[in-house]
């Protein structure tokens, strides 16, 4: 898990200089876009598209690879927390739901 968020954000970044020591991930680049874009009376240039494209494709992959890290390792120490009668980790939407039923 650690591997996805460092690659969608800089959790070691805690103050205004620590971009300095840690490089920016894809969450501040997009934010940095979309503080460009917001500062022109245009429309977006085809540049602020194209790094748009290039940042939205890498944060794709990212949130696939965390849908996956959901889908079969939580899956998996889920079942091997059920083993030890420990309760399972799950989403909150599904907590609720589960205690509802």
């Amino acid at each position: 898990m650690n591997a996805v968020e460092e690659k969608i954000i800089q959790p070691k970044s805690k103050s205004g200089e620590d971009p300095l020591n840690y490089p920016i991930q894809t969450v501040d680049q997009l934010v940095a876009l979309q503080e460009t874009v917001e500062s022109a009376d245009n429309a977006p240039t085809a540049a602020s598209f194209t790094v748009f494209e290039e940042l939205n494709s890498r944060l794709d992959v990212q949130l696939a690879a965390w849908r996956d890290i959901q889908s079969k390792d939580l899956a998996a120490l889920n079942a091997l927390i059920l083993k030890t009668s420990i309760p399972a980790i799950a989403p909150a939407a599904e907590k609720a739901e589960a205690t509802a039923n």
